[in-house]
């Protein structure tokens, strides 16, 4: 009895520890880990240049690096304009320069040309507090918004400040979290924490299309197309810009389960993809052609490469190419990711060796107890004593 115990708990612990071998469900893995110049940083976000080849990252304290999208150590630290806190940029279609947008009304310039950051001279905006910030496709104007409620129009002006318009339209006191512009039909796209979404037309008016119910933190429109995705805690929309009737575009939403965290911010992967960051440390992947989400970088499997990475908080992710990118926390640590190479054959082969090594198993455990209880065999004296005369009476015949 005790062999026959022993053996049903040999085989039940094997065939445990051959289960894990199929486990794991990021679509990456990690590796190349960078840190931009100094100390816990306090970075809010980051964007990339139309070229794709320059990141802008901003934070607290006034605080901008600009660096190679493909290779972090190639940075450039500027000098500090201030101590208010940044919240967003956005490139000019051109490529050559950047607004960049933060608390008390502080409107920044950068320049590629010469490298420079300077005070962009929005003294209408003062007092505000500017959270997002967006170039429309033609570069004519950019579009700021505020925490409070406000949206601005903003341009160069000849005598070198800029040229600050108020939008008209908005419905009560709410906060400005994203601001992005299309190509098609030249128009942008806004998300409020209370208010819902807005359509932003080529003639500067604004029009509500609904989402009031939804508190939204970030929004991004498709580089080309007319479609756009914002997120709110678990709350996935996805807005379809009418560009010809702008004022008959439509949001619709859907809420995703079975996440470990909360969505904090997205970014464009690949033609139609998105990746968005939640807290804690993890990435989704939305795919908007299919309307599907889908799980791509654990907070666990974070944690098993560095633990401490695993409890920062992601401000920005871009994409090198389909396969390949970079992930930048707000302490202005970095880690590069690629895919988890033919993880489907590896998935296929893990379960034929798994079945191989199972099988092997009963079999193995199968000779034990035929050799141990005589199983498989009879040798019993009336059976071996019928043969022995049905042969004999063979012999006779």
């Amino acid at each position: 009895m005790r062999s026959r115990l022993a053996i049903v708990l040999l085989m039940i612990f094997l065939v445990s520890n051959v289960s894990s071998l199929s486990s794991g469900s990021s679509a990456v893995e990690l590796d190349n880990f960078e840190s931009l110049p100094g100390e816990d940083l306090g970075l809010n976000g980051a964007t990339l240049s139309p070229s794709r080849e320059l990141v802008i990252t901003f934070g607290e304290e006034s605080k901008v690096v600009i660096f190679s999208s493909s290779d972090p150590s190639d940075y450039i630290e500027t000098p500090s304009l201030g101590n208010d806190s940044l919240n967003d940029a956005s490139f000019h279609p051109s490529g050559n320069s950047a607004l960049i947008v933060g608390d008390n009304g502080t409107v920044l310039r950068y320049s590629d040309v010469d490298k420079s950051l300077t005070h962009a001279g929005a003294v209408n905006l003062s007092g505000s507090d500017l959270l997002s910030v967006s170039w429309s496709a033609s570069g004519s104007w950019a579009y700021i918004g505020s925490a409070e409620g406000e949206i601005w129009r903003i341009r160069a002006s000849g005598d070198g400040g800029t040229e600050t318009h108020l939008l008209e339209g908005l419905a009560g006191q709410s906060p400005v979290t994203s601001i992005d512009c299309i190509s098609e039909g030249i128009v942008c796209v806004a998300s409020t924490s209370f208010n819902g979404i807005a359509i932003i037309q080529r003639d500067h008016s604004l029009n509500w299309i609904g989402g009031a119910s939804t508190p939204w933190d970030d929004m991004k429109c498709l580089d080309s197309g007319s479609s756009c995705v914002a997120i709110s805690s678990n709350i996935l929309g996805t807005i379809n810009v009418n560009t010809s009737s702008p004022e008959k575009s439509s949001i619709s939403g859907v809420e995703i389960l079975g996440l470990d965290g909360f969505f904090s911010s997205l970014t464009q992967h690949t033609e139609v993809k998105f990746l968005i960051s939640m807290a804690p440390f993890g990435i989704v992947e939305h795919d908007l052609e299919k309307n599907a989400t889908f799980p791509w970088l654990e907070n666990s499997d974070v944690a098993d490469e560095n633990v401490l990475l695993s409890g920062e908080r992601i401000v920005s992710t871009w994409s090198l190419d389909e396969n390949n990118g970079w992930i930048l926390t707000d302490r202005g640590n970095l880690v590069s990711f690629y895919p988890v190479y033919n993880a489907e054959e590896n998935s296929v082969l893990s379960l034929i060796i798994s079945i191989a090594v199972l099988l092997a198993i009963v079999g193995f455990i199968a000779s034990i107890m035929m050799s141990i209880f005589g199983w498989g065999t009879d040798t019993r004296p009336d059976r071996v004593r019928k043969r022995t005369k049905s042969k004999d009476s063979y012999r006779k015949r």
